[in-house]
Formats: structure tokens, sequence, C-alpha cells
């Protein structure tokens, strides 16, 4: 049934999640992210959720992973005769994702709503563009269904909080945002809506796969991360199972990818989503990102009997001063510790590094490719380092450079290099280095024996083997990709 507070029953909005390719000032590079994985959009599933909890009909298109042609994607919306046309957006990806939305409101033309993290930074610069018609500025669950209400019924935009809209003379509006929503009365991810049988990652052993989220935001303050800016707000256990469970009985699903920049951020909390895992009896299989110095042996040993079979650590370095640097609350000692313990608990782990931090130099690099070794890690990802919007060291290049590259990016279409701050290395050299990474750490005769003996599939070693084939015989590109859908 639809909310009580809002009715906006009859109305029909489509969701559609376009394909990305390369873009230059990403943090991956071409060959990983090509064999990394499809995700589903959770930002838009959510999204969907929103709208069918106030009665709208919902379509969901992921061009991107049903591989769909711009033709087929129109061809879907001509049948369905939406209302509405919705996109998320990122910054990096914005102008492949505006080079869609241009080419489908030539053919469907109805208004456009965009949202994401892009918007509470970009709304303006966003909305410049003609095929742009509304903006979701923040969080969906009070601003989607007001702004909807709204334009329907031919009231006063400038009354709706959380949204941008343009007045008649082409000046965008941003109104003030929305109180941060409670994340426990927020609606499920509408995974009805996909056919989750085609989603996978790299390294995911069991169909069908999805991505979750048990959290928002981070109360860490890791100067390359736009999450410390947000208050963090835990989902409670309770809610959290509700919904694995649906996941596991109306939609199949055995391996879930949580998302949370923390999970292990309150244990006690991690402790009682595990007991109720396991009190509610779910066969699934899931891993979850956190931090080295917020996780326990106790948070350790619920999480593997709950079926937890990896762990992604933020490792980022292996040299102190830029730990420092980077704000990382941690040690190299601190690494080999919790490493060592979560493997004895049997679980995998999985090392997140960076290249081209601030003050890195080839010697610094070194040691962090030696940490990476040392800690004899089930998986590890090198990313180059991108100055994200909304992020310290996105400040620290504002101050160096006097330069608002990624507002020039969005407004005008400049598409060049963003420096690193306080970095003296080439993009080609960090590009180098970076590939280098990889080769080091996954053409170890000893790591390839142990990663054959743990497939688990036939599409697992396809994947594993088409990648290892691609890093050897690929040279650098100048461009980056995508690294997480």
């Amino acid at each position: 049934m639809p909310s009580s507070r809002h009715d906006l029953s009859g109305l029909k909005f489509a969701l559609v999640y376009p394909p990305y390719g390369p873009v230059k000032n990403e943090p991956g590079i071409k060959t990983v992210k090509e064999n990394y994985g499809i995700f589903p959009s959770l930002s838009l599933l959510y999204v969907a959720g929103i709208l069918e909890n106030v009665g709208v009909e919902v379509l969901f298109i992921d061009a991107h992973a049903e591989d769909l042609t711009l033709e087929e994607t129109v061809r879907r919306l001509n049948e369905f005769g939406p209302d509405f046309i919705g996109y998320t957006l990122t910054t990096y990806l914005f102008f492949q994702s505006l080079d869609w939305i241009k080419a489908i409101k030539e053919l469907v033309d109805v208004p456009v709503v965009v949202g994401g993290v892009h918007l509470s930074i970009y709304a303006k610069e966003t909305l410049g563009y003609p095929s742009i018609d509304y903006a979701v500025t923040g969080e969906a669950e009070e601003s989607l269904p007001n702004l909807l209400k709204a334009i329907t019924k031919k009231e006063d935009l400038s009354t709706v909080r959380g949204i941008a809209y343009k007045r008649d003379n082409g000046e965008v509006i941003v109104t003030p945002r929305e109180a941060e929503v409670d994340v426990n009365q927020t609606p499920f991810p509408a995974r009805h809506l996909l056919d989750n049988e085609i989603y996978y990652s790299f390294i995911s052993k069991y169909k069908n796969f999805s991505v979750f989220i048990t959290s928002r935001g981070c109360p860490y303050k890791c100067i390359f991360c736009e999450q410390g800016s947000k208050t963090f707000r835990p989902r409670s256990p309770k809610n959290v199972v509700d919904e694995l469970e649906m996941c596991v009985n109306e939609f199949g699903i055995r391996e879930l990818d949580f998302f949370d920049s923390s999970f292990t951020i309150r244990k006690q909390r991690v402790i009682d989503i595990c007991n109720e895992i396991k009190r509610r009896k779910l066969d699934i299989v899931w891993a979850a990102r956190t931090r080295v110095d917020c996780i326990t042996d106790d948070v350790l040993k619920a999480m593997a009997s709950a079926g937890c079979t990896r762990i992604y650590y933020g490792i980022e370095s292996g040299n102190r001063e830029i730990l420092h640097t980077l704000r990382k609350s941690t040690s190299i000692e601190m690494y080999h510790d919790v490493i060592s313990r979560t493997k004895k608990h049997g679980i995998h782990t999985f090392g997140y590094f960076m290249i081209g931090n601030p003050y890195e130099d080839e010697i610094s690099i070194r040691q962090t490719i030696r940490l990476a070794l040392e800690l004899d890690l089930d998986y590890a990802q090198f990313s180059k380092v991108t100055p994200m919007p909304a992020t310290e060291m996105y400040t620290m290049l504002l101050r160096t450079h006097g330069r608002d590259y990624w507002r020039e990016h969005i407004a005008n279409g400049t598409d060049e290099p963003i420096p690193r701050p306080l970095c003296d290395l080439t993009d080609a050299e960090i590009e180098r280095w970076t590939r280098l990474a990889y080769l080091r750490f996954y053409y170890r005769p000893s790591y390839i024996m142990k990663s054959v003996s743990r497939l688990k599939s036939r599409d697992e070693f396809l994947r594993s083997a088409k990648t290892a084939w691609q890093m050897l015989v690929n040279p650098p590109s100048e461009e980056g990709m995508e690294v997480v859908g």
C-alpha cells in the first residue's frame, strides 16, 4: 500500500543505469575494471523502493549489466510510457551518463530527475544542461516524493527541501537540505525489478549475488573519502537481517557484498547481526569492508560463524608518514596482527592500497608493494589516487593549485588530468607503478598455486584466467576506469 503521507498512484517512473567505459581521472586501471564484476546500482534500487512505497509504478533498466544498446533501452521505455526518467550521477562518469540522458530525451521527451552524491556538490552546474530538469540533492526518502507531488499538483517547488530545479528564466534554484532520515524506516531496495542472476564480482563464488548496505556515513576522517563528512547512522540488527531474509527467500540470493565504509564500527551491533543470521538459519555467504583498528577476535569469530568469508581492509600505504597524512589511525604492526588473526578465523583477506598519495615517491611505493606481499593477503587492489570532490584531499588540491578542477569539468566539459596534491609523480609513472604492483602481487608462483586451489566454479576460473592474461599482455593505458560499480 502507498505511504499514508504520499499517494502518487498512477505515476510511472523509469530508472535507467547507463553503460560506462574508460574515463580520465579514475582510480582504477583498465584491465582490472573490465574484469572486476557487474554490480547492481544499490542507490537506484533504493530509489525504486521509495517510489513503490508511495504508489509509483517503476521500471528499472540496467543497460550496463544487460549490455543494452540505446535503441533497446528506448524501446523498453516507450513500451512502459514513463512520466519521468531518473538517473544516478557520479562526478567522474558525468559526461558518459549525460550522453545517454541527452540521447534518450530526444526520443522519450519526459522530465529527467537526477540524484546521487554528485548533486549535493555540483547541482547548479549539472542543471545547466538542458536535458536535465530536476535534481534530488540529498537523501531521496522525503525529497523525491515531495518533488513529484509538487510537480504533478503544480505547487511551488521552492517549498520542497532537498531539490534543485530551474525557473522559467533558466536560473537554477537549490533548496535547503532535508533532515537526515531514520535509516530503519527506509524501504528496502526493490531487487524484484532486476534479474539477480546476472550480477557477480570477480571473486564471488555463488549465484545469485547482490550488494548490501547496513549503515550510512562514517565517523572516521580519512582525507581521501567523502563518507567522513556524513553522520554515521547504522541500521538495527533486526532491520538488516529482515532484508537479508528477503534476499534469500524471495530472490534466491546466496552471496552478498556489504558496501558499508566500515561495517564493524559498533562491534556489539555486528555480533547481534551475526547471531540473528544464525538464529534464522540463513544460508548465505558474505563479505564486508572495515578498518583494522575497529575489529576484535569476538567480532571475527561472530562474523565467521555467520557466513562471512572475506573482509576488505583499507590499508592504503606501507609508509608510516603517509598513513599519518591520510589520517589512518593504524600502524604497520597492526596490519600484520589483524590480517593474521582474520586468517586464523578462516576469513579471506582483501587489502586496498593507493598509489600517488601526498608525499609519495618511489621508495614509499616500494614499501607499499612490499607490505602487500608480506601480509600474504588473499586479494589486493591497487588504486591510483584521485582527489575526489567533497574530500579533504580535494581541499588540499584547491589550496595548492588554486583551481576547482571538478567544477570546471562539470560546468565547461574540460577533460584534463587532475593533479594529486603534494605528489610529484606523473600520471604515467603512477600508472606504471600500479600495474607493477598488480603483477608483483598476483604473479608470485606461491600465490598462483593458492589461487587455483580455492577456485570453486568454472565461471570463477574463466574470470581469473582472463584477467591474468590481459594483465600480462595489455600495455598500460592512459585512462583509468571505475573500480567499483
